[in-house]
């Protein structure tokens, strides 16, 4: 497990992201109207959305996520989760506080030279993080208006932690969704010779509030291959689905 600043990486189902709320449902295809769990999880991306050669990530070895991309209360404490930095405005606290995830996935990227944990320090691990949680939108408008600011108050420049240091800022993405936010973290592994390069996301559209965390992990002095392109090739992929 890797801390940066706050935000806890977890590095099992490997990203920094946020826990948001369910709230209550209804059965209807109206992008407007509240979608059912089952129905933000048959929504989410799968390998055949996405350009190159991707997998399903299944978990944990000997507690599987379940396929199906439904969140239950037996998985939910596996799932990727923020811990705010002390620069964090107490308005995204309490959101955060409150919130959480109604449906997720993660979809790892087959590159030419895997990084082959634990002791492997040359190579690239990619992979993309999605997770939806539908409202009424002028609720998830709100929820967006009060998290969102949260992504903004660690831009900068970070130190060494349990890693070595970091930089955190903001990244102008396509004009998805009805509100929108990106910031991408780069932090220097421990001792040096690679670089984590986490784009985290939060995009509202319609009933749908929705998280894309994108990471490349570079080791052994390799270039990050993963950029804002294709952060917004995944986001317009996502969102066509809702």
């Amino acid at each position: 497990m890797r801390r940066l600043h706050g935000f806890r990486i977890v590095v099992v189902v490997a990203t920094m992201t946020f826990g948001l709320v369910g709230c209550s449902l209804t059965r209807t295809r109206d992008k407007n109207t509240v979608k059912t769990a089952e129905e933000l999880a048959a929504s989410l991306l799968t390998y055949e959305d996405l350009e190159g050669e991707w997998k399903l990530n299944p978990g944990p070895d000997g507690a599987s996520l379940p396929a199906s991309g439904v969140i239950t209360d037996a998985v939910r404490g596996m799932l990727p989760r923020v811990e705010v930095c002390e620069k964090t405005n107490q308005a995204a606290r309490d959101a955060l506080d409150k919130l959480q995830w109604q449906a997720f996935r993660q979809l790892d990227k087959t590159v030419d030279n895997p990084i082959k944990p634990p002791a492997d320090r040359a190579g690239h691990m990619e992979f993309v993080q999605q997770l939806a949680v539908s409202g009424e939108p002028d609720e998830l408008e709100s929820m967006f208006d009060d998290i969102a600011p949260g992504f903004l108050d660690c831009l900068g420049e970070v130190p060494a932690g349990e890693e070595g240091p970091a930089t955190i800022s903001e990244v102008d993405i396509d004009p998805v969704g009805d509100q929108r936010v990106a910031v991408l973290a780069q932090i220097e592994e421990a001792g040096g010779g690679g670089m984590w390069n986490v784009y985290s996301t939060l995009v509202r559209s319609h009933s749908v509030l929705m998280s894309v965390t994108m990471v490349d992990i570079a080791l052994g002095g390799l270039d990050a291959e993963l950029g804002v392109s294709d952060l917004d090739a995944v986001l317009s992929a996502a969102l066509s689905k809702f």
